[in-house]
């Protein structure tokens, strides 16, 4: 009878225990993961950028009307698509980390072999060390949607996506934009000034028709700046959400330290601050 009641307490406190356990992850606060994600989501939504790049050339064909730019026209279509749909693995990852911030379950369906496969075919430059990235990342989804992860489980998602999306943010992504982006504004800038001086020093303008001209360089040249200001900000973006997933990986297993929250929140003003810049560009 005493071995009988001895076992019926130790069932009794294991049982206590599995309770406490269950409770304390029910009660992790996920307010600050879920912010992040979403202020994070709608910043890699922003590919204005993209675009704004992939029509340099066209842009530039208007100052230089007799210059080659077919080739730079359809190579930079290709690869703004490319980045499009690099990002909106980013985003589709961050939207579902935010649903399962909030407790809710991921509905998510993309086949990955066809979505490295349609990126790769465009040759836009992007190695295969992203597509694997790309490809790690839209499984981590697919297992997030068949195992219907809750939102005290986001620690695993976070432990899988982690490298992945850090390749993503910090290699091809990162390195276009810095150097192609910057490259080809630098290149605007160049012939917007030479473009305006040359009708400058046609003939002998009037005094109107001068002041008018530099108005108009002077437009040109504010948009230019804008831009540019763009193309840091959306560095200054990629950098925020790599070093804020960083930090929930460092911390995956006490989503709710307060360390994380100030710093995850530090992140969401930060990122606002660029997406208004981007807004404005």
């Amino acid at each position: 009878m005493m071995g009988s009641i001895l076992q019926q307490r130790r069932w009794l406190l294991a049982l206590m225990a599995l309770c406490l356990v269950v409770l304390a992850a029910s009660c992790t606060d996920l307010t600050a993961v879920r912010d992040w994600s979403k202020k994070s989501l709608e910043a890699s939504q922003y590919n204005e950028i993209v675009t704004t790049y992939a029509n340099t050339p066209e842009r530039l064909k208007k100052y230089d009307p007799a210059g080659s730019y077919d080739n730079q026209i359809a190579d930079r279509k290709k690869q703004a698509e490319a980045l499009k749909q690099i990002l909106s693995v980013v985003s589709d990852y961050m939207a579902a980390l935010a649903t399962l911030s909030a407790d809710g379950t991921v509905d998510y369906s993309k086949d990955v072999d066809s979505l490295t496969t349609s990126i790769g075919k465009l040759n836009a430059g992007i190695s295969q060390n992203t597509l694997g990235a790309v490809g790690s990342l839209v499984k981590d989804l697919l297992g997030a949607a068949a195992q219907a992860y809750q939102a005290k489980q986001v620690a695993n998602i976070v432990e899988k996506a982690n490298d992945p999306l850090q390749v993503i943010l910090r290699t091809d992504l990162r390195q276009i934009v810095d150097r192609d982006f910057r490259r080809d504004l630098t290149i605007e800038k160049t012939w917007i000034d030479h473009y305006y001086d040359d009708l400058l020093h046609q003939g002998r303008p009037s005094a109107a028709a001068i002041e008018a001209l530099n108005e108009w360089r002077e437009e040109r040249l504010e948009q230019n700046a804008k831009r540019v200001e763009a193309v840091d900000a959306y560095l200054k973006v990629l950098d925020a959400v790599a070093n804020g997933h960083q930090k929930l990986y460092d911390n995956r297993n006490k989503l709710d330290a307060k360390t994380l929250i100030k710093d995850l929140y530090s992140l969401v003003e930060d990122l606002q601050k660029q997406i208004t810049i981007l807004v404005k560009s």
